[in-house]
């Protein structure tokens, strides 16, 4: 059963940015820790850009899937644009991005719990990422979801400078700890 919190609409560069806070803001009245909220909040960015730069735009809708715990944290990134004829290829780590560090969709399955991505040439890109809430969490139903919802409403956004900075710092530890792990 999923209960969907919000759906925000990737259409302006800025829009990859409150993407990316409500990611922050939402896993943290999830009850995730620090790091977790980091690796959320940049997985979301990493794909929201993705629909800004290469299909022009589309949704991410965030949400809660499960009728006992553990609970997931899910987010759905959909687009309708072109689609992504190399997939297997970036997904393998063989791509060698010309517009970027090639990076983003692969960085984001590594930070997440849970990646699936489905994408068809001339119809669009639909991404789905979880990560398990954790168990010292509440259980979360319709009432406590609209409560998070409530909590949203009255956030003011970040500004997107101070955004961008603040991403960028936690990008570095994001890659720094893949890097770290992969050597354990």
């Amino acid at each position: 059963m999923l209960i969907n919190i919000i759906t925000v609409k990737i259409k302006y560069e800025q829009d990859v940015v409150l993407a990316r806070q409500r990611a922050r803001t939402i896993a943290g009245l999830l009850g995730f820790d620090n790091n977790d909220q980091t690796r959320i909040s940049t997985a979301v960015s990493e794909i929201a850009r993705n629909i800004y730069k290469y299909a022009g735009g589309g949704d991410i809708t965030f949400g809660i899937d499960g009728d006992k715990k553990p609970q997931v944290f899910i987010i759905i990134c959909e687009d309708k644009g072109k689609g992504i004829e190399n997939l297997d290829e970036i997904l393998e780590g063989n791509y060698k991005s010309t517009t970027g560090m090639g990076l983003g969709i692969l960085g984001a399955k590594k930070l997440m719990d849970y990646f699936h991505i489905e994408s068809k040439v001339g119809e669009g890109t639909k991404v789905v990422m979880g990560k398990t809430i954790p168990l010292e969490s509440p259980f979360f139903d319709n009432i406590n979801v609209q409560q998070i919802i409530d909590e949203l409403l009255k956030e003011i956004p970040k500004d997107p400078l101070e955004e961008i900075r603040q991403q960028n710092q936690e990008l570095i530890k994001a890659y720094e700890e893949l890097a770290k792990n992969r050597k354990s």
